[in-house]
């Protein structure tokens, strides 16, 4: 990651550069309607975008899990399309699993790329006992707190997860 990039707190200025980051890097808005939806319904954990000089380059959104309560899912990574490659999402994400540290969660599940994932400390193994909605062979977690790798419990995203999908279908 440069020198020259830094990470901050999403604010209210961020927004139209932030649908257009989310756009360019999935393709569509859907990424961008699920960040709105988990904001409509206050389940936002944490958002930090990476920029330099002045130029938002990446984005992080954790939501926080129904159950367990003390948990957050990683929601969104996204790393503009020309910054690829060069170790920025492992950096964001590294930073917003230490964040997640300091505000008490006690570990973060993601659904994507097992392999990608596996590389910035997040598990299969550690996600194998747990009852997913989502996709299981793509979900691992990121256990903090002693006991949370392996445990068994029934994941129980927020709202705005099912609002999301629901709109996805219809």
């Amino acid at each position: 990651m440069s020198d020259r990039m830094h990470l901050r707190a999403l604010t209210s200025d961020d927004d139209l550069a932030v649908s257009v980051l989310l756009d360019s890097t999935f393709g569509n808005s859907d990424m961008y309607r699920l960040a709105k939806c988990l904001r409509d319904d206050n389940a936002v954990a944490m958002e930090r975008v990476a920029y330099e000089n002045g130029t938002i380059l990446g984005y992080i959104c954790c939501a926080r899990m129904i159950v367990p309560e003390d948990w957050w899912a990683l929601s969104i990574l996204a790393i503009s399309p020309i910054y690829h490659k060069r170790g920025m999402g492992r950096e964001l994400v590294t930073r917003g699993m230490n964040h997640a540290k300091r505000e008490g969660a006690q570990a973060v599940v993601v659904v994507g790329d097992p392999k990608y994932f596996g590389r910035v400390g997040f598990s299969k193994l550690a996600a194998s006992n747990l009852k997913t909605p989502f996709l299981a062979e793509h979900t691992a977690l990121y256990p903090i707190a002693p006991g949370t790798g392996m445990s068994s419990h029934e994941l129980i995203y927020p709202d705005a997860y099912t609002k999301f999908t629901e709109d996805q279908l219809s």
